[in-house]
């Protein structure tokens, strides 16, 4: 089976078809599967092998899988599909051993250059004692014994969830050989302990949870299980808040919330189909003066195409204007193919963190406008990225891809890709000599980031639990003659921080509250003067995940932090040196390590490379490259976990899901009430199929309303309806004619960009000249006090970014406006034929050979003439304001703006929408100007429509 999808990096190039193939066996198991890279080089050469194949076994197990990029695996199964046997394409072998009720008990591992095999777990069960009983532990799993050292489950709730435990860490962590001996076990094993509970609400939920310093955290949620507030009691009694209230919508989405700082954060979706459209944060009290006030712009199908932080103000620099506006643009594949911001001015890219900026340094030459270009090859690798800024020196960045594979390196680096991974698709170097291992599981274990021939090398080692997730991180350097140790132990809600160079030990109390992400830093020695004991340090998000903004118990700063796409640092400022140490947390909301990697809990993300440095564990279920970063298309999509799936996929997957599950729970049903297992697994099979065709409607529906709500008309009518009322406004209050209000309206469009938000003034000098001002709304407020001070033009006004018309001079005489004796409006633009002249009585139709459609939909590019005696009585008015400006956009050719249309009940008439019409409101549709078509570009109207 083959699916198709068409190429194409802008809408004028020719389609190139990318052609995916999949290829089933008769019993409806999946054996091979192709990309378009791979099956186009196939065509050419039988020999090349595919993506992703498999082999079976007669109940329909993987046997092998073969990936070009993960490599070989080959497994065997017991005769209830338990997995017994597992080899990879280093040679490494994992074994597991069972119980007589199929329980695992041991997992054994064998490197390719090891002896023997190891235990590197071991699972003790709970018998059936009162003792145990009391504790709910009766058959379930109570002591673990991983490769990081011992877990007790101490407690278990009424519904499973694990509500007691204890983790103590072995004494050489990764070198681990379990005895079935429980005594030996424990001699291996430090004595420190580390304890945490947790207690949970009827529906689930974690309503209270002690972590292993005793510290609590405390949730309340509201009548439908929603997150309403949540605390941090401290061991030392002191009680912070964290979350003080939330307020959700119909769609169970936030849309307002007030942090335990006093900040207040307010959220704004489209009503239609539920996507971000505005993202605001204050400081209690103080609106006007936002920390963050991100604006989203989507193109059809939903990709971000701009954001805009209003936040942050604009400033010049070489004569260049750099404001903090980020824009995007995506090929037919949503792959990010072009992106602007702005970035740190002294920034030259690679794996480290541009310098950190101190609040209150001079903002001269301090920032810069770049652009980023990205090119990929048809199996989704980065080739090239292509860095411009507007002042400087920039820089391409190439890669090198494996001819066989989708592995890829710096093109600087090494000629030969693949022979930079080991046989499983881990990569052996990060940098110029800085190595890395792996264990079994294919998970990093040490970066060796100096090497030394007659000492010990700087290195950063990691361990991880029987979960894959990573509970210890230790880093060693060498200073003179003595080795310095930082240590951080990974527990439950806590993260114990030890740097034994310097002295300072200190725990850090993290919650997560879904906006917010708040650490408590509490010292146990070595505190730094400039730090409190016990501070909240609040982080601000974006819908990525990412630490935007730091903020401490009182709302203020603390750092700043902006990103490239695809997650490097492009600048970051912080209130002081000191702060800027203890920010671990950063794009999506990840760690960074001093490798400079980010640790997302089952790979590592390289962001300078812009790729994974390991391929998914997940194979195929977010494509068939491995190390692609989220389809290439980084400003929409977030990964999560180093395995992600989005979109109406993730629909379908939801979906598919359903089925086995439903159709299961039928047949036992169907079995227990009526003895009839095969009807039962069919209405739930067929139960299954409906949620999967609902989910895939609504997502069908949902994405039909964004490409409709985000589409070109739609917004230019959004801005006309606005604009309207911001001229019509301005009109009454300085009393302008239509002549002047449409030149009012004609200059913003003048002056108006896709990616700028841009507000209207005006001003009546003390001299009768009457100005307008159009110009970025983020510098509103001091335009207003220049106002204030009747000096608004000049050199200030310019580095605001606004521009100004004159719309009248104090000499010029007002002559009121009158249609009653011509039936023409005195800002018509006469027409050439004498038809336009003429006016026509009422109930008098024109030739029919003039009946021609002489205005295509968007298409008019000259003047043409329209008698307005039906609504002469209206034209001195508010009424006639809005007619006006209605009649000059189509005279503008600005058709789109209100909507200009064939009628659909009547061939004989046209309709435009009248934006600020007395009465309209917040209705949903706009009153609308009826014209009759009296031939070539000449109209009548014909009256003025309600449409309700």
């Amino acid at each position: 089976m083959r699916s198709v999808a068409y190429h194409r990096l802008r809408s004028g190039d020719t389609p190139k078809a990318r052609i995916t193939r999949n290829v089933w066996s008769a019993s409806g198991y999946l054996l091979e599967q192709w990309d378009p890279r791979f099956y186009a080089l196939q065509l050419g050469d039988p020999s090349v092998l595919p993506n992703i194949s498999h082999r079976y076994s007669l109940s329909g197990l993987a046997l092998s899988t073969d990936s070009i990029d993960a490599g070989r695996s080959v497994a065997l199964f017991g005769s209830g599909g338990q997995p017994i046997q597992r080899w990879d394409g280093r040679g490494a072998r994992t074994r597991h051993e069972y119980d007589s009720l199929l329980r695992p008990i041991a997992l054994f591992e064998q490197a390719s250059n090891d002896q023997q095999e190891r235990c590197v777990e071991r699972l003790t069960y709970g018998a059936v004692t009162s003792e145990l009983a009391e504790n709910n532990c009766c058959g379930r799993l109570t002591r673990h014994d991983d490769t990081a050292g011992c877990v007790n489950y101490d407690h278990y709730a009424l519904m499973g969830s694990i509500s007691g435990e204890s983790r103590r860490f072995a004494l050489v962590p990764g070198e681990i050989n379990w005895s079935v001996v429980q005594s030996l076990r424990e001699s291996a094993l430090r004595s420190e302990r580390f304890s945490s509970s947790w207690q949970y609400t009827a529906l689930g939920a974690v309503r209270e949870q002690i972590d292993a310093k005793g510290n609590r955290h405390l949730s309340q949620y509201g009548p439908e299980g929603e997150l309403t507030q949540v605390s941090l009691l401290l061991n030392s009694g002191k009680r912070k808040v964290v979350l003080d209230h939330r307020i959700y919508n119909a769609m169970g989405l936030v849309i307002k919330e007030r942090a335990g700082n006093g900040m207040i954060t307010e959220v704004s979706y489209n009503e239609a189909d539920g996507s971000l459209q505005r993202l605001a944060s204050y400081r209690s009290e103080r609106r006007e003066h936002a920390l963050q006030d991100l604006t989203y712009g989507y193109d059809r199908v939903g990709n971000v195409c701009s954001i805009n932080d209003a936040a942050q103000p604009t400033t010049w620099t070489s004569n260049a204007k750099v404001n903090a506006i980020s824009l995007y643009e995506y090929d037919t594949l949503y792959q990010l193919i072009h992106a602007t911001g702005r970035e740190n001015a002294q920034h030259n890219g690679g794996p480290a963190l541009p310098g950190w900026v101190m609040f209150g340094a001079p903002q001269s030459n301090l920032w810069r406008n770049y652009t980023r270009q990205y090119q990929y090859d048809a199996g989704g690798n980065l080739l090239q990225m292509r860095h411009v800024p507007s002042s400087g020196q920039g820089y391409t960045q190439r890669m090198h891809v494996a001819l066989n594979s989708n592995r890829s390196i710096l093109y600087a680096k090494s000629p030969f890709a693949d022979s930079s991974f080991d046989r499983c698709g881990n990569q052996q170097m990060l940098a110029q000599s800085q190595s890395m291992e792996w264990n079994v599981r294919n998970q990093l274990t040490r970066v060796n980031q100096v090497l030394r021939d007659d000492a010990e090398d700087d290195m950063e080692t990691y361990t991880y639990d029987a979960g894959g997730m990573r509970v210890l991180k230790c880093r060693s350097s060498k200073a003179m003659s003595l080795t310095h140790t930082r240590e951080v132990i990974y527990l439950p809600g806590l993260e114990l921080r030890r740097d034994h160079a310097l002295g300072q030990w200190f725990t850090v109390v993290s919650v997560d509250t879904g906006r917010a992400t708040v650490k408590a830093l509490l010292w146990e020695k070595g505190r730094p003067r400039a730090v409190d004991d016990e501070q909240l340090r609040f982080c601000l998000s974006d819908p990525l995940g990412s630490c935007s903004l730091e903020l401490d118990e009182q709302a203020a700063l603390l750092s700043q932090e902006g990103y490239y796409p695809y997650g490097a640092t492009a600048w970051c400022a912080a209130k002081n040196s000191i702060e800027v140490t203890f920010k671990t947390f950063r794009y999506s909301g990840k760690e960074r390590d001093a490798t400079g990697l980010y640790y997302y809990g089952l790979r590592y993300y390289a962001p300078w490379l812009q790729r994974w440095i390991s391929p998914d564990p997940g194979y195929d279920i977010n494509g068939l490259n491995l190390y692609r970063m989220v389809n290439n298309n980084p400003m929409t999509l977030r990964d999560m976990d180093g395995r992600q799936g989005v979109g109406m996929t993730q629909r379908v997957l939801l979906g598919l899901a359903f089925i086995p599950i439903l159709a299961g729970l039928g047949a036992g049903l169907g079995w227990a009430v009526a003895g009839e297992p095969a009807i039962g697994a069919s209405l739930g099979a067929l139960l299954g199929v409906s949620i999967l065709a609902l989910l895939l409607h609504e997502g069908y529906q949902r994405e039909s309303r964004r490409a409709l709500l985000n589409s070109p008309d739609h917004r230019q009518r959004t801005v006309a309806k606005w604009l309207s009322e911001c001229a019509v406004y301005i009109a009454e209050s300085r009393g302008l004619t239509h002549e002047e209000t449409n030149r009012l309206v004609n200059f913003f469009y003048q002056q108006q960009h896709d990616d700028e938000k841009l507000s209207i003034q005006s001003h009546t000098t003390a001299e009768g000249k009457i100005y307008a001002f159009i110009g970025p709304a983020t510098s509103q407020e001091r335009l207003n006090q220049l106002i204030e001070l009747d000096r608004p033009m000049g050199k200030e006004l310019r580095q605001l970014g606004y521009s100004h018309i004159l719309l009248r001079e104090p000499a010029r005489e007002v002559v009121a406006q009158s249609s009653a004796t011509s039936g023409l409006s005195r800002f018509d633009v006469q027409g050439s034929t004498p038809l336009a002249k003429r006016k026509v009585v009422k109930g008098e139709s024109a030739p029919a050979s003039t009946r021609k459609q002489a205005l295509a939909t968007g298409s008019s590019t000259s003047a043409f003439s329209v008698d307005t005696s039906e609504v002469a009585h209206l034209m001195s008015g508010r009424e006639g304001r809005s007619i006006a400006i209605t009649l000059g956009h189509l005279n503008e050719g600005r058709m789109a703006a209100v909507h200009w249309h064939k009628h659909r009940d009547d061939g004989d008439l046209w309709s435009a929408d009248l934006h600020g019409f007395p009465g309209a409101g917040k209705r949903r549709s706009a009153y609308r100007l009826m014209f009759e078509h009296l031939g070539a570009r000449t109209y009548r109207v014909a009256g003025i429509r309600d449409p309700h």
